[in-house]
């Protein structure tokens, strides 16, 4: 069994931190000794000490602190993980340089955001130097960072996955008609960057929309002031209902009809994931990694970021074609249950840190 320290300096509950518990999780499970660096007080904190891992809270306020350094010399000598794993670009520098003063095995990268690399020249050194492999959640992050310089030797494609256990397979019904209004529903944080004011603006294109058309929105952000007053100007009060931060997701899924995520930017969403899972057709952006989860025509549509006219019709569409949308939803399922499992995101990971580790002690070049 391998000994990992895993490190995450973001202070919010998002993707990145549900796709990192998961994984902690899985790897625990099978036996491995987990170690977890995160801010203090923190969601992914109270869960991981929940579960049993050895938690060491470190508050990482910048990629050169020297209080955070120290302390993490500190811990890794304690630990002398045999995999270090950076979660979140911030502490990868500070964190492989006091790697330096610790007995560590292999060092890896996990990249879950599809923006492009900050000051390339800089970043192409951070994610490479004394680096032993790059892991991309999605094919497009996979190519975004070749393009911004990352050798092909460092890269590792693993998808995410999700716990299909929390999501048990519906009974397939045959639903001839959808009883009005129908759910449209999107699980998201409310940021510039999921581009959920483009979803209102397809709502108030839809005709007759108040009292055929429910919208729900379930997440938290700073976006969310914004959100709701455009909401207002619209004058869709009445078929648009925030719900905010909520933990029973997958109940709320099973209350949707249809699930919409018009992201302007997406490394692999874990929320169409779990839609998918949950058996719902899925209307989503062309960006990213979103292609390789939403098929366009077989198990959702996929329409252009930041076009409110193509994500109404194509809501319009499925809305009026209740047999297209139920069979996109089975088909949606289908497709998680066969590449986006967590047992196979933890094998493929724990396959990669074992063929890593033993390269390492054997002295051989790195796959």
């Amino acid at each position: 069994m391998l000994s990992f320290l895993f490190i995450d300096s973001e202070r919010v509950w998002r993707g990145g931190q549900v796709q990192l518990f998961t994984l902690i999780q899985g790897l625990h499970q099978r036996g491995h000794k987990i170690h977890l660096v995160c801010f203090p007080g923190t969601s992914l904190e109270a869960k991981a000490k929940y579960l049993g891992i050895s938690v060491h809270p470190i508050a990482v306020w910048s990629e050169a602190g020297l209080i955070s350094f120290l302390r993490l010399i500190s811990v890794l000598r304690s630990v002398n993980p045999d995999i270090l794993a950076f979660n979140t670009p911030k502490p990868i520098f500070i964190g492989n340089m006091a790697s330096r003063f610790a007995r560590v095995g292999a060092r890896i990268i996990f990249r879950r955001v599809s923006f492009p690399l900050h000051n390339r020249h800089i970043s192409r050194i951070k994610y490479s130097w004394n680096i032993d492999s790059v892991i991309a959640i999605s094919g497009s992050i996979r190519s975004q960072l070749l393009e911004c310089g990352i050798p092909a030797s460092l890269l590792k494609t693993i998808h995410e996955g999700i716990d299909l256990s929390l999501y048990p397979k519906q009974p397939e019904l045959d639903r001839l008609a959808l009883t009005e209004p129908v759910t449209v529903g999107t699980v998201s944080s409310l940021s510039h960057e999921k581009g959920l004011r483009y979803l209102i603006e397809a709502a108030s294109l839809i005709p007759h929309v108040k009292g055929r058309v429910r919208f729900v929105i379930v997440g938290e952000g700073h976006f969310r002031i914004k959100l709701e007053e455009l909401v207002r100007k619209k004058g869709l009060e009445e078929c648009v209902q925030f719900l905010g931060f909520r933990t029973d997701i997958q109940a709320l899924l099973k209350e949707f009809d249809l699930f919409v995520l018009p992201s302007l930017s997406e490394g692999l969403s874990s929320a169409i994931m779990e839609a998918m899972a949950s058996s719902l057709p899925v209307i989503a952006s062309k960006v990213g990694g979103i292609p390789e989860l939403v098929q366009n025509g077989d198990n959702g549509l996929l329409v252009p970021p930041a076009d409110p006219e193509s994500l109404a019709r194509a809501i319009i569409q499925l809305v009026e074609n209740p047999e297209a949308l139920r069979q996109m939803g089975i088909r949606g399922r289908e497709l998680v249950e066969q590449k986006f499992t967590l047992d196979r995101k933890v094998l493929e990971t724990e396959e990669l840190c074992c063929t890593l580790v033993a390269s390492t002690k054997s002295g051989e070049p790195d796959a």
